[in-house]
């Protein structure tokens, strides 16, 4: 397969875009329907992603891919839902800031783990060693590959969120959210509920950490800063954190036009690539997430339009 017109960059930037709206679209369950504010995203999605690399690269497996792939894989899924389950039991009965910190500070555990066990992860050198489960040919064809395969894992993402919207579980995620003591006094189950959608969401983000890994094939610590928590909530907030199209509106709006229109199409000094742009582009999304909050609050697309989908549920 001749892939000579697709630019790599064009490649990886397509995938951080996909990469985000996955984690958005699940922090859309937690935050906007639940009001779990989630600022621990890249915590779950660099814990599936270092328990993949360190099993994929330091176990001396009996057989080759695709089993080695998929047993590392499903562990780094594992590690991320149960540390979910975990950190959603601790954080349950808090208040908003206290979950905020609470999440916040999984994420740097993750991060100082995987920066000090160098026996496992290499720490700040970085984990190499990786490869692609499935290979076409040469770099390029693998890539595009994965980039298929993670807009596949995407799609079903999205359409778990579109069920659990038309569900009866969606309604008591966005009751539990809109007045937990309410539906508390109404019988519903507040807290395994809250701890299901966390649990979940953080599996989905693991899932995708390792997805990551298998593309970059290198492990880096660097990888394991807030940007991407930053990326996710601004991208949902952005959108609208209560539509199931927010995500993908506000994350194409401003991960995708900064990490490929910005970065690929338009000429920019060479030596702003090193430090200015990654600055420049968390200022940016700085701007734009305060901006959002002053002046939209509900985001681009608004609050959830209940009324259409309760005639949609009942045929109407």
């Amino acid at each position: 397969m001749n892939l000579n017109w697709l630019d790599a960059f064009l490649i990886t930037g397509l995938f951080s875009v996909f990469m985000v709206i996955g984690l958005a679209l699940l922090l859309h369950l937690q935050m906007g329907l639940a009001r779990i504010a989630n600022f621990g995203v890249v915590g779950f999605w660099g814990l599936g992603m270092y328990v993949y690399g360190v099993l994929y690269v330091q176990v001396d497996w009996p057989f080759d891919d695709p089993w080695r792939f998929l047993l590392s894989a499903l562990a780094g899924v594992v590690a991320a839902g149960i540390s979910g389950l975990l950190v959603g039991w601790l954080i349950a009965d808090l208040d908003e800031d206290g979950v905020l910190l609470g999440t916040f500070g999984f994420a740097t555990i993750v991060w100082i783990l995987a920066t000090t066990e160098t026996a496992l992860t290499k720490g700040a050198l970085g984990l190499g060693g990786l490869q692609f489960p499935y290979r076409l040919g040469n770099a390029k064809q693998n890539e595009a590959l994965w980039l298929l395969i993670l807009i596949v894992v995407v799609a079903l993402i999205m359409l778990y969120v579109w069920r659990v919207h038309r569900s009866p579980y969606g309604r008591l995620l966005v009751a539990v959210g809109g007045n937990e003591p309410l539906a508390q006094s109404l019988g519903k189950p507040a807290f395994r509920t809250k701890l299901g959608v966390f649990t979940v969401g953080a599996a989905g983000m693991g899932l995708l950490g390792v997805m990551y890994g298998v593309l970059e094939r290198f492990l880096e610590t660097s990888n394991l800063g807030v940007d991407l928590t930053l990326a996710a909530v601004v991208g949902l907030v952005v959108g609208g954190t209560a539509r199931l199209w927010g995500p993908v509106v506000g994350v194409a709006l401003t991960v995708g036009l900064f990490d490929i229109v910005i970065q690929s199409y338009i000429p920019l000094p060479k030596s702003w690539y090193g430090q200015a742009i990654p600055v420049l582009r968390e200022m940016v999304f700085g701007a734009v997430l305060i901006g959002i909050l002053l002046f939209r609050p509900l985001g681009i697309l608004g609050d959830m339009r209940r009324d259409k989908l309760m005639r949609s549920m009942h045929g109407e």
